[in-house]
C-alpha cells in the first residue's frame, strides 16, 4: 500500500471561521461559563483583607543648627530603617500576635515561624509620596505604616499599636543615642583633663626644680649678669678710691702725729704758729675743692664725702681756735698760750684723721662684702647658663606634651559642651522627631481580593481555554468539512452533493439530551455561584 501522503491544509476564509464557530459553539460557551463559575467561587470564598494605614512625618530640629548642633551621626532614613527592623522583629511580632489574638486558625495548623512570616508580610513600612509643603517647593519627608488583616477593627487596632510603638521607640532611640554619645564624650573629656593635669604638674615640677636654668630665662640671666658686672666694676672703683684716700689719710696722720710730738717737746714760736695757721687755711681750701668735686659725683651719704666734711669742720674749728689763741696769750703770756693752742690743734687734727680712717675702714668692709655677694651671684648665674642647654631637650618635650594635651583638652571640652546642648535639646523634645499626620484608619471596604477583577479574568480565561480546545479539535479533525475541501483535496469536479439524512427521533432525542445537560450545568453553576455569594455575606453578618 502506498503510504499516506501529507497534504497541506488550505487557507481558511471567513466562511470557514463561521462554520468552525457554529460546529464548536458549545466548546466555547462551556469553558467560558465554567470560568465564570470558578472565578466567582474563588472570589467569594477568598478571605477579605482589610488594610489600615497611618501616616507619619519627620519633624526637623526646632532650634537652628547654627545655634545648637546635633551630635547624632545617624541619618533619618537609617534610623527609620532601624526602627522598622525592630518593629518587624520576632519579639515584637509575637507580642502583637498574643496581645490581639491574631491568626488563631493559622496557629493551629502552621508552625509559629510561618505565622510570623505571614504577619511580617502583612506589615508594610515605607516612604510616603505625594506630600509637599504649602509652596510645593520640596517634599515633606514622611512615611506610611500599613497592616493587612481579615478583621477591619483588629487591623485598625494593630496598626495604631505599631504606630505608637514606632514613635515611642524613635524617641527612646534618639534619646539613648544622645545619652550614649554624651557619656562617651564626657569620658573623653575627663581623660583629656586628667592627662592635661598630669603633664601640667610635671612641667611645674620641672620649672621648680630648674628655676633659673629654663631656656626662656636665658636672656634674663644674661641681662642680670651684665648688671652684676657693672655693679662689680663700680664697687671695684670705690674700693680703689678708698685705698687711695686711706693712703692719703695715713700720710696726713703720720704728719699730724709728728707735729703733735714736736709741740709736746718744744714750744713753737709765734712764727711757727703763724705758719701753721697759713697751712690750715691752705688745707681748708684744698679740702673744700675736694668736697665740691665729690658732690658732683656722689650722693650726700657717700662715706668719703662725709669724712671730708667732718675733716673740714675740724679744720675750721682749729682755724677759729687759732684766731682766738693770740687774745688768750696776751693775758697768760704769749709763750704758754701759743704752745697750748698748737698742742690742741695737733691733737684735733690727729683725731679727725683717725676718724676719717675709721670711716674708710667701715666703707672698705662694706664694699668687700658687696663684692663677695656680687661674685657669688655672678657664679650662680654662670652655672645656670652652663646648665641650661643640658635640660633644653627635656623641657622642649614637656612643652610639646603640654601643648598637645591642651589642644586635646580644648577639643574634648568643646565636643562635650556640644553634647550637653544636644542632649538638653533632645530631653526638651526640640530635636528631630516624628509627628503623626494621619492616625490609623478604620477600613470600610476590603482591599483584597479584587472581585471586580477576578471574575472578568475568569471569563476571559474560560474563553481562551475554549478557543484553545476548539483549535485542538480542528487540528486533529482531518475530515472533509465542505465542498471546498472536497474540490481541493480530491482534485475532482463536484457534480452535486447528497445531504446527511438522520432519523428524526434520534435527532430530537439528541437535542433534548443536549438541552437538559446544558440546563443542568447552568443551574448547577448558578447554584454554586449563589451559594458562594450567600456564604460570603452570611459569614460577614
Amino acid at each position: 500500500m502506498l503510504d499516506r501522503l501529507s497534504v497541506p491544509r488550505r487557507a481558511l476564509d471567513f466562511e470557514d471561521y463561521i462554520d468552525i464557530f457554529r460546529r464548536n459553539v458549545r466548546w466555547i460557551i462551556g469553558p467560558a461559563f465554567a470560568g465564570i463559575v470558578i472565578s466567582t467561587v474563588v472570589a467569594f470564598l477568598m478571605e477579605d483583607t482589610y488594610v489600615s494605614q497611618a501616616m507619619i512625618r519627620v519633624v526637623p530640629q526646632q532650634i537652628s543648627g547654627d545655634i545648637v548642633h546635633s551630635i547624632s551621626s545617624q541619618d533619618v532614613t537609617d534610623r527609620i530603617q532601624g526602627l522598622a527592623q525592630q518593629i518587624l522583629s520576632r519579639q515584637t511580632l509575637s507580642s502583637l500576635i498574643s496581645s490581639y489574638g491574631l491568626y488563631k486558625e493559622d496557629l493551629k495548623r502552621e508552625p509559629m515561624e510561618d505565622v510570623l512570616t505571614k504577619m511580617k508580610d502583612a506589615i508594610r513600612i515605607g516612604a510616603a509620596t505625594g506630600l509637599s509643603n504649602l509652596q510645593a517647593t520640596r517634599n515633606i519627608p514622611a512615611m506610611s505604616i500599613q497592616f493587612s488583616y481579615h478583621d477591619r477593627l483588629v487591623a485598625h487596632k494593630v496598626c495604631e499599636d505599631i504606630v505608637t510603638r514606632f514613635m515611642s521607640q524613635n524617641s527612646q532611640d534618639a534619646l539613648g543615642a544622645q545619652q550614649s554619645a554624651d557619656t562617651f564624650l564626657k569620658d573623653e573629656f575627663e581623660a583629656a583633663k586628667r592627662d592635661l593635669e598630669a603633664v601640667d604638674q610635671k612641667l611645674q615640677n620641672y620649672k621648680i626644680q630648674h628655676q633659673g636654668t629654663l631656656p626662656e630665662q636665658m636672656n634674663a640671666n644674661i641681662a642680670s649678669m651684665g648688671a652684676l658686672e657693672q655693679r662689680l666694676s663700680s664697687l671695684t672703683d670705690n674700693q680703689t678710691r678708698n685705698s687711695e684716700q686711706r693712703m692719703m689719710y695715713e700720710t696726713q696722720l703720720h704728719s699730724a702725729k709728728d707735729r703733735l710730738a714736736a709741740v709736746k717737746s718744744t714750744n713753737a714760736t709765734s712764727a711757727v704758729r703763724n705758719q701753721k695757721a697759713m697751712e690750715t687755711e691752705k688745707e681748708i681750701e684744698d679740702l673744700q675743692s675736694q668736697i665740691a668735686s665729690m658732690k658732683d659725683r656722689y650722693t650726700a651719704d657717700y662715706p668719703d664725702l662725709q669724712a671730708a666734711q667732718d675733716r673740714l669742720a675740724v679744720l675750721k674749728r682749729q682755724k677759729d681756735e687759732a684766731l682766738k689763741a693770740p687774745a688768750q696769750a696776751a693775758d697768760n703770756g704769749p709763750e704758754s698760750t701759743n704752745s697750748a693752742r698748737e698742742k690742741l690743734d695737733a691733737q684735733a687734727q690727729v683725731e679727725a684723721i683717725q676718724g676719717a680712717l675709721n670711716a674708710l675702714k667701715l666703707a672698705d668692709s662694706a664694699t668687700a662684702r658687696d663684692i663677695a655677694g656680687v661674685n657669688a651671684q655672678l657664679h650662680a648665674f654662670q652655672s645656670r647658663i652652663e646648665e641650661s642647654p643640658a635640660g633644653e631637650k627635656e623641657y622642649a618635650e614637656l612643652e610639646r606634651d603640654h601643648e598637645s594635651a591642651k589642644v586635646r583638652f580644648d577639643r574634648a571640652q568643646e565636643k562635650f559642651q556640644l553634647s550637653q546642648q544636644s542632649l538638653s535639646m533632645e530631653q526638651q523634645k526640640q530635636g528631630e522627631s516624628l509627628e503623626l499626620l494621619d492616625a490609623a484608619s478604620t477600613p470600610t471596604a476590603p482591599a483584597a481580593p479584587k472581585r471586580a477583577l477576578i471574575i472578568p479574568i475568569g471569563i476571559v480565561g474560560g474563553l481562551l481555554l475554549g478557543l484553545i480546545l476548539v483549535g485542538v479539535r480542528e487540528v486533529r479533525d482531518t475530515s472533509l468539512k465542505n465542498l471546498k475541501d472536497a474540490r481541493l483535496y480530491t482534485q475532482l469536479s463536484i457534480l452535486g452533493s447528497v445531504p446527511l439524512l438522520e432519523n428524526d427521533v434520534v435527532v430530537q432525542r439528541r437535542k433534548q439530551v443536549m438541552w437538559v445537560g446544558w440546563a443542568t450545568a447552568t443551574i448547577l453553576g448558578l447554584a454554586i455561584m449563589a451559594g458562594s455569594v450567600a456564604h460570603y455575606f452570611l459569614s460577614k453578618s
